[in-house]
């Protein structure tokens, strides 16, 4: 019989909603206004040129990722395994930055005004789900 939901898990639901609502709004932003989210990233002018449609396939991601991790908010436990597939872009993504910093690709200063967006979002799925497994409601 499941138990009702504490503290703890409206914790794990308010860490996937955050992620959800801003990987949800950063990709309809990209879709809808991809050189305007360009520019609006401070970051992303260093990578060079604008491209549009390339822009618009990562805001798919993003979106894709967004909406499977808001269906994973909905009930963690039973959905958790959604939100093991909603973080997985956003996690590689962040491993990328990271590679990124260490290959002399980008310099730390960009990374960390990365961060929050790139490390934050798959860092608040983990955390949702390493409560969840030391709770073993997983």
């Amino acid at each position: 019989m499941p138990t009702r939901p504490d503290t703890l898990d409206r914790l794990v639901q308010l860490l996937l909603l955050i992620a959800a609502v801003t990987t949800i709004a950063n990709g309809v932003f990209m879709l809808a206004k991809p050189l305007d989210w360009y520019v609006f990233v401070p970051t992303v002018v260093t990578t060079g040129p604008p491209n549009a449609h390339f822009i618009r396939d990562i805001g798919l991601a993003y979106l894709g990722s967004g909406l499977i991790l808001l269906y994973a908010a909905l009930d963690p436990v039973r959905h958790w395994r959604a939100a093991v597939v909603g973080g997985l872009w956003l996690a590689l993504h962040g491993l990328l930055h990271i590679y990124e910093v260490a290959a002399g690709i980008c310099g730390p200063a960009t990374f960390w005004a990365d961060a929050p967006a790139v490390i934050g979002q798959p860092a608040l799925v983990i955390a949702a789900i390493a409560i969840l497994r030391m709770r073993k409601r997983i």
